[in-house]
């Protein structure tokens, strides 16, 4: 019985740990075949923020998926064990985006102080450049998404509406919509991480120095969350008109 479990068990982990391996991902492959717009997919800013995640939350959703299992294992409850490998995995992988994995990151590389900060304002310089480069290409995105979408609106209680290029183009602007949470969530994840490595690092400050470089970090950590959430609130504004039609 313990071996039968154990084996159960192991097949859970090796599934969950793949299907969590791509939790990192933003694209709609498993909702739609429609692809979405091409220049959300494209450029360097695309790939990483896509991808920015991807070995923290495969890291961090081994570790919650293993004690999560655990926890069912000890219960001597295989049905308790899926579940728990299965939240846990999903917290973990939460927590290995952005806490965990960019701080002990920053710890394993840099033995100073003052090392870790000036890696911090490298990381922290380029993201907010990255950020306001893909937020350029998304407003684009977004403007035309709500063009479309008034003429949508204002088009289909006419007689002569097209139904079916409509629900085709609700359909490009879904697959957009959920490429653009996917990326704003990948944003919101590497500020999170650098909040909690500036918290982490005020202690180590002692110097003027390095009390002086961690203010102007802070300052500039501000700035990067302050281009989130403005891109952030800009395509929540689009989410909501296309939320408001319905074709029947």
């Amino acid at each position: 019985m313990v071996n039968k479990f154990n084996r159960s068990a192991t097949c859970v982990l090796v599934s969950i740990t793949l299907l969590l391996s791509g939790c990192a991902s933003t694209g709609s492959s498993l909702l739609s075949d429609t692809k979405p717009d091409a220049r959300l997919t494209s450029g360097e800013q695309a790939k990483f923020f896509s991808a920015s995640g991807a070995q923290g939350c495969g890291v961090g959703a081994l570790a919650g998926a293993g004690l999560g299992a655990l926890a069912g294992a000890m219960a001597g409850d295989t049905k308790k064990a899926v579940a728990g490998a299965a939240i846990g995995g999903a917290a973990g992988c939460a927590v290995g985006m952005t806490a965990n994995y960019y701080l002990d990151s920053l710890k394993k590389d840099y033995a100073t102080t003052a090392d870790r900060l000036q890696a911090m304002d490298s990381n922290i310089t380029k993201d907010t450049a990255d950020v306001e480069k893909k937020a350029v290409v998304m407003k684009k995105v977004i403007s035309d998404n709500q063009k479309t979408l008034t003429q949508i609106s204002l088009q289909k209680d006419k007689a002569g509406f097209d139904k079916a290029n409509a629900t085709k183009q609700l359909s490009q602007i879904d697959a957009n919509i959920s490429e653009m949470r996917g990326t704003i969530k990948a944003m919101k994840d590497r500020a999170a991480g650098y909040k909690v490595a500036l918290q982490g690092q005020k202690s180590d400050a002692t110097s003027k120095a390095d009390k002086n470089k961690l203010e102007t970090l802070n300052q500039k950590y501000s700035q990067l969350n302050n281009e989130i959430a403005a891109l952030e609130s800009e395509a929540n504004g689009m989410f909501s008109q296309r939320q408001a039609i319905s074709l029947g």
